[in-house]
């Protein structure tokens, strides 16, 4: 596709928010068109057999990436460790995990089983 900018006219490539993933066998390729994931030899080995998944990605921006070439160059980590350890070992962590797997509802529920069952059995 031709676009004009300016006085310049350049070659643009449609861009997807897609990567395509080929898997057959335990292996696995990934392309960024779709037409190149099916055009692809691990693919076509057996068509029956091979998946094609789309996966969505986000892009990243410009700003996002020099910050990174920075904390790689300075050898400093963009992320804490430890950060994530204290997060585990809180005392409210079992009641989160509880909240994930249960539900709300479910627990309002059971306190409130518990209090009517302490009213009534007082």
């Amino acid at each position: 596709m031709i676009v004009k900018v300016g006085h310049h006219l350049l070659e643009a490539y449609p861009v997807e928010n897609y990567v395509y993933e080929v898997s057959y066998c335990g292996r696995k390729e990934f392309y960024q068109d779709a037409w190149d994931a099916f055009q692809s030899p691990l693919y076509a080995k057996d068509v029956l057999n091979a998946t094609i998944t789309k996966i969505p990605v986000r892009p990243i921006s410009e700003k996002r990436i020099k910050d990174r070439l920075l904390y790689q160059k300075s050898n400093s980590k963009d992320w804490d460790p430890s950060a994530v350890k204290e997060f585990k070992q809180s005392r409210l962590y079992l009641f989160r995990l509880c909240l994930r797997k249960i539900g709300l509802p479910l627990l309002i529920m059971l306190y409130v089983t518990v209090w009517i069952g302490l009213a009534i059995f007082k």
